[in-house]
């Protein structure tokens, strides 16, 4: 799962473009072998960037863009791969002529990439224009190339199925409760085999399940008392009750209910060890990022 984020940070000085391009470049953060520059010398990216904006008499307003693209801790990925895809996405026809250093970051729990542009084109001289064509672009073709290597991709939202700016940053980062209620509703889905089943399992994972035949979206309270239904959760074109229950008839047709149960039941003594006092969390977390990363690979 890429998610694409524009960092919105002070940009029109000279000192700013330099640190940002000293932070996103810092040895604590990244390795040297993930660092590189499009259109300039890593080493005097700085320099040959200024000297373009000097050239064109551009050294005022926006001297750089800085953006970032994130992964999921889900996604079994190196940082070589990550820094393979952020040369892919530099080949996107916006990213023309102008000059960007990029690194991955590996000091986080999930990998990103980090993006700093030169705004002044250095063929033309004219500075970087983004409308919002040009970011949907952007972050289909992240998108896409997600799905070649892949990486979970999150949907596209519509007007009827918005995330907002902090839900859209959580779940970058994988912590987002929308994120972990739709991981909720895919294991359970994945390893029931009839609607009273789907409930209880969800019912044992902590969340309650509001789901009748008068109503038509299914609801979902969380055990902090949120509540969220089915069309707003992530990959919602999957998670009608129709084709809910298609895959529920599915794996009572075909799925061996032993499986099924044990998988189920994986998840809950992962669940119940990381709300134990005595738990090591860090691998507890590992072992149920392995098994929803399993969950979220197909949908069976």
């Amino acid at each position: 799962m890429a998610v694409i984020e524009f960092l919105n940070r002070p940009n029109k000085t000279l000192t700013a473009l330099r640190k940002a391009i000293d932070y996103i470049t810092s040895l604590e953060k990244t390795k040297p072998h993930l660092i590189w520059g499009k259109d300039c010398n890593l080493d005097n990216a700085y320099i040959e960037m200024t000297t373009i904006k000097r050239s064109y008499g551009k050294d005022t307003g926006r001297q750089f863009i800085h953006f970032v693209q994130s992964f999921s801790p889900y996604d079994r990925l190196t940082p070589e791969t990550a820094n393979e895809i952020a040369k892919k996405l530099l080949e996107l026809d916006c990213f023309k002529e102008f000059q960007i250093v990029t690194s991955a970051h590996i000091d986080k729990d999930h990998i990103h990439n980090h993006f700093i542009i030169n705004t002044v084109n250095y063929e033309t001289g004219y500075k970087w224009q983004q409308n919002p064509k040009d970011l949907q672009r952007l972050k289909d073709y992240s998108d896409e190339l997600s799905r070649q290597y892949g990486l979970m991709v999150i949907p596209s939202m519509d007007k009827s199925n918005y995330t907002k700016a902090g839900e859209y940053r959580s779940t970058r980062r994988g912590m987002s409760w929308k994120y972990e209620l739709y991981l909720a509703v895919n294991e359970c889905i994945r390893n029931s085999t009839s609607k009273e089943e789907f409930i209880s399992n969800m019912e044992k994972l902590g969340y309650k399940v509001k789901w009748t035949d008068t109503r038509k979206y299914i609801t979902f309270p969380t055990p902090n008392g949120k509540k969220c239904r089915n069309n707003k959760l992530y990959k919602a074109d999957e998670l009608t009750k129709e084709k809910i229950e298609n895959r529920l008839q599915l794996n009572a047709r075909y799925a061996d209910k032993g499986k099924l149960q044990q998988r189920m039941n994986n998840v809950l003594n992962a669940v119940a060890l990381l709300l134990s006092p005595k738990s090591n969390n860090q691998r507890i977390l590992r072992t149920i990022k392995t098994i929803h990363y399993q969950s979220l690979k197909v949908m069976h």
